[in-house]
């Protein structure tokens, strides 16, 4: 790992671009797993291993002003919200003299979304729970 003058990444290193939107992600996470199960014969040790399907999922924080924003690129597009779907999400890493990272997250829609707000907030979020249909590529690299 290179870290240049003790600098690792942090959040402000993250950038996520959504295409056709113009908003600003507080928080994103999202994983991905490969099934996989050893594989027996005779006697008790395992022969090899068989795989399953592959699964992804992920979530991100929008502020609430960032999220009217989805719901009137939506509502522009007369999409409804659980239809929209994006094509690509791009989650660039990119601290000062550190090489470029990217993990693109292919067919996106979104399955959950969740808000409140309580007193003494200084500002309010909405937590939006993703579907991924395609996979998480990482620095070119695919999952599957």
């Amino acid at each position: 790992m290179a870290i240049i003058n003790g600098k690792a990444y942090d959040w402000s290193d993250v950038d996520v671009q959504m295409p056709g939107l113009n908003i600003e992600v507080q928080e994103i996470s999202y994983d991905d797993e490969l099934e996989k199960e050893l594989v027996y014969g005779k006697g008790s040790r395992p022969r090899g291993y068989g795989t399953g399907n592959y699964k992804a999922s992920g979530k991100i924080s929008l502020l609430r002003d960032d999220y009217n924003d989805l719901v009137d690129y939506c509502n522009k597009k007369k999409i409804p919200f659980y239809k929209l779907f994006i094509d690509k999400i791009v989650v660039t890493y990119g601290a000062e003299g550190q090489p470029m990272r990217t993990d693109v997250i292919e067919k996106v829609t979104f399955a959950k979304r969740s808000g409140g707000g309580k007193q003494g907030d200084k500002s309010l979020t909405v937590d939006l729970d993703m579907v991924i249909v395609g996979q998480i590529i990482s620095d070119g690299m695919k999952a599957i």
